[in-house]
C-alpha cells in the first residue's frame, strides 16, 4: 500500500498558466487550483478550518464569486519558504461557478492537472522514506 494513492476525487481538478490572486473573506489568497467542487488557495496568513465565505477572484473577463468552506487546512514549504494552504469546498453546485471554469478553459486560461495523483504518490514514498531512515527508539524497561 505505500505506493496506492486513491482518487477520492469527483472531477477534473485545474491549474491557471499564469497565478490567479483574490480573496476569501478578509485573506488575499492565490489559487493553487479548482474543481467544479472545490477550490485550493495559498495564502500568508492561517484560515480556521469551517470558516465561510465567498471566494473572489478574476482572470480576464471571468470573475468568480462562490460561496465556499474551509475544509482543510496547513503550513506548507514552497519554493519561496512557508505559506499556507488551504482546501475550500464550494457551498453548493453553482451554474455560473461551473460556466466561468468552462470559460478559462476555453480562452486557456486553465488546463487540466494530469499529474497531481501521481505527484501526491511522489510525496508519499518521500514520507515513508524519510520515516524509514529516522532513527528508532526502542523502549526497555528497567
Amino acid at each position: 500500500m505505500p505506493n496506492e494513492v486513491v482518487d477520492l476525487r469527483k472531477g477534473d481538478r485545474f491549474i491557471f498558466s499564469d497565478p490567479v490572486s483574490g480573496s476569501f473573506s478578509a485573506s488575499d489568497v492565490s489559487v493553487v487550483n479548482l474543481s467544479l467542487t472545490g477550490v485550493q488557495v495559498s495564502h500568508p496568513e492561517p484560515l480556521r478550518i469551517g470558516t465561510r465565505a465567498a471566494i473572489v477572484f478574476r482572470r480576464g473577463e471571468v470573475s468568480v464569486h462562490v460561496s465556499a468552506s474551509v475544509v482543510w487546512s496547513h503550513l506548507a514549504r514552497t519554493e519561496n519558504g512557508m505559506t499556507y494552504r488551504s482546501g475550500l469546498r464550494i457551498e453548493a453546485a453553482d451554474p455560473q461557478y461551473a460556466m466561468a471554469i468552462n470559460a478559462l478553459v476555453r480562452v486557456g486560461a486553465l488546463h487540466r492537472d494530469e499529474d497531481s495523483l501521481e505527484r501526491k504518490k511522489q510525496r508519499m514514498a518521500e514520507r515513508e522514506e524519510k520515516r524509514k531512515s529516522q532513527p528508532r527508539v526502542i523502549p526497555t524497561s528497567g
